[in-house]
């Protein structure tokens, strides 16, 4: 948001996602109703500072965030709204570490607020927080969507009211080791924070899904009311009229395909405005083939779809009042469901000038003038259909109480439920339910079968993301859900996934990168699998680009010796196990890295890191 233009700014969630170049995030709580794998990794690349300009980042970078971000960082979702990417690399296997599940029953109510919450702190020791709350899901899909970014500062910043109440609840379904809710409400209830340039905020309402809460009434005597959603219902717009003796101008700007829903009673507004419905991740994509894309290929793709999405996915409402101008920001829709508590949303209250209303009045003027339909829509065959199939998705997630055990090399799924002891199955009994290893086939899901084997996979595969599919006959709505490991998959398993993902040359690659802080194969894109280049025949191993330097070991060491030692740990975590399969797939790559580590060794004895690490 800015005084100065007439229309909000463009920027990216990432950005507030994003570090300074001098810090370092120390937790990072996110919220969202959908979340897909490839958005799930480039907030991390964001958060450890190692995305591009297009919000991406090479093989190494993505490892590096892994490494830097675990232990920190929760993305927290609603059960059953996990979404495939549209070709799901290996290692998207070690991001079930970051994501817990609200298991909310969504016949009833859903876990829909879209907050961040990040502490940081600086190379000079200071600790920073960022809180952004808005409307967007974490999903790769490109809508209109609207968010407020608050920072710490003292110049200009002050205690907001509700951000403890936020807090405390991230903290408690994150789950995070040494995370108290309670130190952390404290914490940030004192922090002084600063909005951007005219905005004051009121307060920070937290909805905990609970109900018993009441919507906002427009101040009797208010000039104009300003209602935007992609989705409605007619008791809460009911709501939003002014009693004075002059009514209000009242605005709705939703989607055609809610104005063709909610029929005649829309006609009460004075200008009722449409744009195009939001994009969401795919229902059911087709089986994955074979990458053989190029990474041009792929970006232009997303170029593509990036200009064409523009649905509208913003929630506001707006109050002027003479001068006084309130809004209402965040994730929830024009709904009772939404405003009264049944859903868990979170909305900041805010005091706007005049300068910033003339964003609001642009997002208008770019909608088009419709007429509320002289009937309500009934839904076809189709509709219902796909209906049928959504409330299929939510009772198994809803009745989800399944973990995941190994049995050789074979994962098991076990599903353990007092309330459902026959499954998770929906109840409509022709509707069919299949399951599958993130990588593996799916495979039907038999009512009241408890055990369902999912096949042999690679310990560097394991993942605790699941895909389910329910369908019926030719239509079908695909996801992901997480089972528990037992006993939990820990970093072997990412190390192993990190071996067979970098490779032997992609490891060094990573390592030397590290050490010069260059990020040499920053040009790559972890969400695209390919072969590694193995070293050139008859190439000499010593000379390989991609063998880490002495004078950059020595560098490294001498530039900040912490952060030295930090790598050689990586070093010696995961050295054994690129050597192994080095050594099964590749002599001269596996040649390159005997030198590697005999260099190494020597290195360290040289600086008596040697000594250093046997005492540690």
């Amino acid at each position: 948001m800015s005084g100065a233009a007439d229309s909000w700014p463009a920027l990216s969630f990432l950005e507030g996602l994003r570090p300074g170049p001098d810090e370092n995030v120390e937790l990072a709580l996110l919220a969202s109703y959908s979340a897909d794998l490839g958005s799930i990794g480039a907030a991390l690349l964001a958060l450890a500072g190692k995305d591009n300009e297009a919000g991406r980042g090479s093989p190494s970078d993505f490892a590096d965030a892994v490494e830097r971000l675990r232990g920190k960082v929760r993305i927290i979702i609603q059960r059953g709204r996990l979404a495939k990417m549209r070709r799901t690399p290996r290692i998207a296997a070690v991001l079930d570490q970051f994501v817990r599940e609200v298991d909310f029953d969504e016949a009833t109510h859903s876990w829909h607020p879209k907050a961040a919450l990040m502490r940081t702190r600086s190379e000079s020791g200071e600790t920073g927080w960022r809180l952004w709350i808005g409307s967007r899901n974490l999903t790769e899909c490109v809508n209109r969507d609207i968010g407020l970014l608050l920072v710490s500062g003292e110049n200009g910043g002050g205690p907001i009211t509700g951000a403890g109440d936020l807090a405390r609840a991230l903290a408690e379904r994150a789950e995070l080791k040494g995370v108290r809710p309670a130190s952390l409400a404290t914490a940030v209830t004192k922090i002084p924070w600063r909005a951007p340039a005219g905005v004051r905020v009121e307060r920070i309402r937290w909805f905990t899904g609970t109900g018993e809460l009441q919507a906002p009434v427009p101040p009797a005597g208010a000039d104009e009311i300003v209602v935007v959603s992609p989705f409605i219902d007619k008791n809460f717009l009911a709501g939003q009229v002014s009693k004075g003796p002059k009514p209000a101008r009242r605005v709705l700007l939703t989607t055609m395909r809610e104005i063709e829903r909610v029929g005649p009673s829309l006609s009460s507004f004075d200008d009722l405005l449409a744009l195009d419905a939001p994009d969401y991740p795919i229902g059911d994509p087709e089986p994955e083939q074979a990458n053989t894309g190029s990474a041009s290929d792929a970006d232009t793709a997303d170029d593509e779809e990036a200009e064409i999405g523009r649905g509208l996915h913003a929630k506001l409402l707006f109050v002027r009042a003479g001068r006084k101008r309130t809004l209402w920001l965040g994730s929830a829709n024009a709904t009772m469901r939404a405003w009264t508590g049944r859903n868990a949303e979170v909305i900041a209250e805010l005091q706007i000038t005049e300068a910033l209303e003339k964003g609001l009045k642009a997002l208008l003027d770019s909608a088009r003038i419709v007429e509320a339909p002289d009937t309500e829509y009934q839904p076809d065959a189709a509709a219902l259909e796909e209906e049928a199939l959504e409330r299929a998705r939510a009772q198994v997630a809803a009745r989800w109480a399944s973990t995941l055990s190994i049995d050789g090399d074979e994962i098991r799924l076990v599903h353990g439920s007092d309330l459902y002891p026959d499954g998770p199955h929906p109840e409509e009994a022709d509707i069919l339910l299949e399951v599958g290893a993130l990588h593996g086939e799916l495979k039907a899901w038999l009512r009241r079968q408890t055990t369902v084997a999912l096949g042999p996979t690679l310990p560097a595969e394991r993942s605790e993301f699941v895909r389910l599919r329910v369908s019926r006959g030719a239509k079908g709505l695909s996801w992901l859900q997480r089972a528990p490991a037992d006993p939990p998959f820990g970093e072997e398993r990412d190390r192993a996934a990190f071996v067979r993902f970098l490779g032997a040359r992609g490891f060094l690659l990573w390592l030397a990168g590290l050490l010069a802080d260059d990020g040499r194969d920053g040009e790559d894109d972890w969400t695209i699998e390919k072969q590694q280049d193995r070293a050139a025949p008859g190439a000499n191993p010593a000379l390989d680009p991609a063998l880490p330097t002495l004078e950059e070991m020595l560098a490294a060491w001498s530039r900040d010796q912490n952060k030295f030692r930090e790598i050689e740990r990586r070093v010696s975590e995961y050295l054994p196990a690129v050597l192994e399969q080095a050594g099964q797939e590749d002599p001269q790559t596996a040649a390159m890295l005997r030198r590697f580590e005999e260099l190494w060794g020597k290195l360290r004895v040289g600086l008596g890191e040697e000594r250093k690490g046997k005492r540690r």
